[in-house]
């Protein structure tokens, strides 16, 4: 049987009109998470964040954040060796593929300036760890990335 010129035409466009559908129907069920909810006020406020990456360049060498078994260790020991007035603050967990996925916990060193972090809870898989310090009424801001195996 010998299909003319015209139905193969129309067979063309039906089938791309398919694809077309089937991926618009894919990327809606596609859910994208933003880098945070409010975007457009932080990109306002980015100079600040500059300002403060720049103010707490010295303390990144510092912070040293590593994976042992099923804890992450992060050692501040060098922070504590700065005076006797402690830094306060949190560190934060951002997890760039799932916003479901972030937390914070307090900054809360033990007296050797390390502490540990369970790491059974956190997936596999790239993190950015943040610690946002605060000393005698200044704010410090320290990013780290790992890889939690």
């Amino acid at each position: 049987m010998k299909i003319s010129w015209g139905i193969k035409i129309i067979i063309t466009f039906a089938v791309f009109a398919a694809g077309i559908f089937t991926m618009v129907a894919v990327s809606m069920m596609n859910e994208t998470d933003l880098v945070s909810e409010n975007y457009y006020e932080q990109e306002i406020k980015y100079q600040d964040q500059i300002d403060l990456l720049n103010k707490s360049a010295h303390l990144n060498e510092s912070v040293i954040l590593t994976q042992e078994g099923n804890e992450l260790i992060l050692n501040v020991s060098e922070l504590k060796k700065e005076g006797d007035n402690p830094y306060e603050g949190k560190i934060l967990f951002y997890r760039g593929s799932d916003a479901k996925k972030d937390f914070d916990i307090p900054f809360d060193p033990d007296a050797n300036g390390i502490q540990k972090i369970n790491s059974e809870k956190l997936a596999k898989g790239y993190w950015k760890v943040s610690l946002k310090l605060n000393k005698n009424g200044d704010d410090y801001f320290v990013e780290k990335k790992i890889f939690v195996n």
